[in-house]
């Protein structure tokens, strides 16, 4: 158990966070791997704090917003997801990530957004040509919009 970890969860058994100052201490990859942990563990108010501490210290870091992003989807907090995963992605910049490209358009997805995320996916598939499981999230959404709106389908994508 890291000293994080270890140190948030002896504070919560008093009723108590750790201060933004205490974490302070810390890298953001050992709060990523903290609030991993603490999801493991079942304590999301806890995953939370660390969540907002680790953004106020660290708001450019990949490792905080991949690990809050995906906290966020945990909780099917789409609009907090999408934010972070913009953020990512403009942190990422020429090096944007299938992975970061995939969940971002499944998080537009979820919130039935399905035209905004035909769009995501083929920038997505012209950046990964190779990438199967972004052509596969594409070519279902080119499906889901086709079927919809024939029209709109075609238009978004030529």
């Amino acid at each position: 158990m890291s000293m994080l970890l270890s140190d948030m969860l002896s504070q919560s058994d008093t009723g108590q966070y750790l201060t933004q100052r205490q974490v302070s201490k810390f890298t953001a990859a050992e709060i990523r791997q903290t609030i991993s942990s603490l999801v493991s563990g079942g304590h999301m108010d806890l995953a939370d704090a660390l969540s907002a501490a680790g953004l106020s210290l660290y708001p450019d870091s990949e490792d905080i917003l991949a690990i809050s992003a995906l906290l966020s989807e945990i909780k099917l907090d789409w609009k907090s997801a999408e934010e972070l995963l913009s953020h990512l992605m403009t942190v990422q910049a020429d090096a944007v990530k299938p992975l970061t490209w995939l969940h971002l358009i499944r998080v537009i997805r979820c919130q039935s957004e399905f035209s905004r995320a035909l769009l995501k996916a083929k920038q997505a598939v012209a950046t990964y040509p190779n990438e199967r499981a972004l052509q596969d999230e594409f070519l279902s959404l080119q499906k889901l919009v086709s079927a919809e709106t024939p029209d709109l389908a075609t238009t978004l994508l030529h």
